[in-house]
């Protein structure tokens, strides 16, 4: 019984200065203004299943570099009414600007589903996403999740107006992590586990318009507040060289076209 109590003792006393050994984050703040102009079709190749494509520009730095160019695909299915299930696939080009160079392409897959109910002229929907990215660049594995598995909570709320092509709505979004790697003191003696904490809070406003029976625009304004962390060890050794908390506060701006075959 004294060995067992000796070894509770060892451990815990272990798991207390490995802990002391991990300072806590420093913050970084930034501010952002960011622009969206996206290009797209639906259609509709059966009753309730339809496919979609589209390119995506997205600006920041205050509008004045380029941050990605996204293409996509998907497919969508109206189980009934009030629930629909889909996927889609997504080609990310990132653009450095230091180096004024195209990143290695990442390869995003994602999952959704979707339900919806009509109260009055307003629509109330909730989606789920589970948004996986997969990088093409070699990176630590207690650095950076290879791939990123996020899930993606959306509640939205759009209105119906009677005789008119506008229809405003308003929007809320979580982004939640599912396998972030776990910080610790020396990645070469620890074990590797996984953390998972909200990453990523967003709130926004927009408008659709219809233009005529197959033309739609729609003009959007998100506010996020994107908090996540920049972790970076010693190649040679592993212990812990740097521990940052980035917080970014974005203004995104956006406007999609999208042509209904």
């Amino acid at each position: 019984m004294k060995r067992v109590v000796l070894m509770i003792v060892v451990l815990c006393f272990g798991a207390t200065l490995s802990a002391q050994d991990i300072p806590q984050p420093v913050d970084v703040m930034t501010n952002d203004f960011r622009g969206r102009v996206e290009g797209g079709f639906e259609w509709e190749v059966a009753k309730h299943l339809s496919v979609e494509a589209g390119v995506q520009l997205r600006l920041m730095n205050d509008f004045a570099s380029v941050d990605r160019t996204q293409t996509s695909v998907g497919v969508n299915y109206e189980v009934c009414k009030y629930f629909d299930i889909g996927a889609d696939y997504i080609l990310i080009n990132r653009y450095d600007a230091a180096s004024k160079a195209w990143e290695k392409p990442r390869h995003r897959a994602n999952l959704n589903l979707e339900g919806k109910v009509k109260v009055g002229r307003v629509e109330l929907s909730l989606r789920e996403r589970l948004q996986t990215t997969f990088r093409t660049d070699s990176v630590n594995r207690y650095e950076k999740m290879n791939p990123e598995m996020i899930l993606r909570s959306r509640l939205m709320a759009e209105y119906s107006i009677r005789h008119s092509r506008w229809s405003p709505y308003m929007l809320f979004e979580l982004h939640n992590t599912l396998n972030a790697p776990k910080v610790v003191a020396n990645y070469k003696s620890d074990p590797y586990s996984t953390d998972n904490y909200i990453t990523r809070y967003r709130a926004g406003v927009g408008v659709k318009y219809r233009i005529s029976r197959n033309h739609r625009l729609d003009f959007y304004y998100y506010f996020d507040y994107d908090s996540s962390y920049n972790i970076d060890y010693k190649g040679n050794k592993g212990d812990l060289k740097g521990y940052l908390r980035e917080n970014e506060y974005r203004h995104i701006f956006g406007i999609s076209y999208k042509f209904k075959l």
